[in-house]
């Protein structure tokens, strides 16, 4: 590992580059950050491999892995922050802070698995020719919805409006070239404008990027990797269980096992979700998703990492009952010594009483 204060020491430009933005001290970002760095290298080609580089405000972390640590000052992470409060408007920053450093970047959150050799995506950055994480919705889906409309004043200023409408990425994943600091400055432009008067969407940043890019080809990258964003619950879990298992120190049998951990969450098969779908058939709305989500921690797939972590779908049962009104919740759940009458049972009956104390105890700590 090569620590760099970038902001004082000249840095090697490069042919290629994955570069991650990771500061604070939280456990979860760092086993996140290290276990994509793996999937990465797992799946790269040698002689193909990008320079992987790392913007942290805590170098020492990544102590013996193959990265190039770029040093983060207190100072600098406040500046990107920016005057508004907006925390994400520093991932704008690091992917321009970036540009210069290689021919082309991409910038990587986290939470993303590589599933293919990096070099496959970067072969689709080209001038003119951009990657992101994945389409999300257009614009016109979602302008009339409460959260968006302050922003939509703003759009409709720079001419933006249902009818001309433009499509939102995420941007988990965003591929650059060299040649991009314009666009990444008027997307952290964008950020500061809409973000002046406070604001309601926490996506910003990458609805800033999109808009940007908005007349240019852009190219998806989820076929090559995994984002799981939606899902890191599952992914925390069995990550801190490998890297307390192997430790974080870089080495061969580190990228080796790396392959252990499932690419997904603990999901049913097709046709147990089928069986479990037939099951609710006569449910609706909140009865429903409390007992698919029952079901479905219980029909997760047989697996070290899963057996770890299936209780997190018990936990979403738990936070959609919590959310029913309170007489409905006690006429549904307020007695929880046996299988609640108006749900289907586990097809595993030792799941039966794992559930119900689990239950029990999530809506008891509620108060």
């Amino acid at each position: 590992m090569q620590v760099i204060d970038f902001q004082e020491t000249p840095v090697k430009k490069v042919r290629h580059q994955l570069l991650y933005l990771v500061y604070g001290d939280k456990d979860a970002y760092r086993h996140e950050a290290k276990f994509s760095i793996l999937t990465a290298l797992a799946h790269g080609n040698p002689s193909t491999l990008p320079s992987i580089r790392v913007l942290t405000d805590r170098p020492e972390d990544y102590q013996g892995w193959p990265v190039e640590t770029l040093a983060l000052s207190p100072q600098l992470l406040t500046e990107w922050q920016g005057h508004n409060g907006y925390i994400h408007r520093r991932k704008a920053c690091a992917i321009l802070a970036g540009l210069t450093l290689a021919e082309k970047t991409l910038f990587v959150d986290t939470d993303t698995l590589f599933l293919a050799d990096p070099d496959l995506l970067f072969k689709q950055i080209q001038p003119g020719q951009y990657l992101m994480d994945s389409f999300e919705y257009n614009w016109d889906y979602v302008c009339k919805r409460e959260d968006y409309l302050k922003l939509g004043t703003h759009l409709r200023a720079h001419g933006i409006s249902p009818d001309n409408s433009f499509k939102l990425y995420n941007s988990g994943l965003c591929g650059v070239t060299d040649n991009d600091a314009a666009l990444l400055t008027q997307a952290i432009e964008r950020i500061d404008e809409w973000t002046e008067d406070g604001f309601d969407i926490h996506t910003i940043e990458q609805i800033a990027i999109s808009f940007t890019l908005r007349n240019q080809t852009i190219n998806e990258t989820n076929k090559h990797v995994y984002h799981y964003f939606a899902e890191k619950r599952f992914f925390h879990t069995m990550l801190a269980h490998f890297f307390a298992q192997h430790g974080e120190a870089f080495g061969t049998q580190l990228l080796e096992r790396c392959h252990d951990v499932p690419h997904t969450r603990p999901f049913p098969s097709a046709w147990r979700r089928l069986k479990i779908k037939w099951k609710l058939r006569h449910q609706r709305g909140a009865l429903y998703r409390i007992g698919r989500d029952l079901l479905y921690g219980s029909a997760a797939p047989e697996h070290p990492y899963y057996n770890l972590c299936r209780h997190h779908w018990w936990d979403s049962a738990s936070r959609e009952i919590l959310r029913l009104d309170p007489e409905h919740q006690q006429h549904l759940f307020g007695q929880l010594e046996h299988w609640p009458q108006h749900l289907p049972e586990p097809s595993k009956a030792q799941d039966k009483p794992i559930i119900m104390t689990y239950l029990r105890e999530r809506l008891a700590a509620s108060g």
